[in-house]
């Protein structure tokens, strides 16, 4: 059974991560821990046990309340807050500890990828070695059952197992989008095309796309996204912020805009 940790911070905007997790929950068996981190200093033990069970007690309240908007039912699911400094670290020390497969969390607001910088959510794209699932602030809950799959097509053989693996909890369909300056030039059409070939099933498609260098990858994706209207976005980090700068706060994807209610699973290379 899959084991997802959600991070909130009673927020409203983080409601949008809890209702990605409550449609993931009801399309597959897998547990939820809701989790939150408590950043303010407390005095004595006595103090930090009694405002511990407070804090459990408010989270499950408000978990449960956006339970009850979906009409879904808490089966598998358990609620965990932590006193701690730093919430990235914390997020991810408790994932590993127990074994989680994702760590779910949500954007900060309007300009999905240009409002990561400085938040938990870009500190977890660069450092969580756990898949990550960013929902954005204007999720809306519907049935998972189409990836896009981005990729450059270096380790496909690696990579694409571990996607159809999370595509199969849903019975998903993948299209798999790889966008190259080269696409036209010399033999690289055929190099992409044997590619496809070699990896593509019923439920494996392959689209190659020219790529503009006027526009970021993110823009480039916004486009086929409007077409084909994915129910997730599928990447892969080398997990360093040049990676991150380029692809998710470069100065085209700002320039250019890009925006997007469709949640995105990032794995580590």
């Amino acid at each position: 059974m899959k084991k997802i940790l959600v991070a909130t911070d009673f927020s409203n905007i983080s409601k949008a991560g809890i209702r990605f997790a409550i449609q993931f929950a009801s399309q597959t068996a897998c547990e939820l821990i809701f989790y939150s981190v408590n950043t303010k200093e407390l005095s004595d033990n006595i103090e930090n046990h009694y405002k511990k069970t407070t804090q459990d007690y408010k989270l499950k309240k408000f978990i449960l309340s956006i339970y009850k908007t979906t009409k879904k039912q808490a089966d598998k699911a358990e609620f965990v807050t932590e006193n701690q400094t730093h919430v990235a670290k914390s997020i991810i020390a408790f994932a590993q500890k127990h074994k989680v497969d994702y760590i779910c969390i949500n954007t900060s607001g309007p300009g999905i990828f240009n409002q990561l910088i400085g938040t938990t959510a870009s500190q977890l794209i660069t450092a969580s070695p756990i898949a990550l699932l960013i929902v954005p602030y204007n999720y809306r809950r519907r049935p998972l059952n189409h990836l896009l799959y981005a990729s450059d097509l270096a380790k496909i053989g690696i990579e694409l197992p571990l996607v159809k693996k999370f595509a199969v909890l849903f019975d998903a369909d993948i299209s798999v989008y790889h966008y190259s300056e080269l696409l036209d030039q010399g033999n690289f059409k055929n190099d992409f095309n044997t590619i496809a070939s070699n990896y593509q099933s019923d439920r494996v498609s392959f689209n190659f796309k020219k790529l503009n260098i006027e526009f970021s990858l993110l823009n480039h994706l916004q486009v086929d996204m409007r077409k084909i209207k994915p129910s997730m976005i599928v990447m892969f980090t080398k997990q360093n912020r040049d990676w991150f700068e380029r692809h998710f706060a470069s100065s085209k994807t700002k320039e250019f805009g890009f925006d997007t209610n469709t949640p995105i699973l990032v794995f580590r290379k």
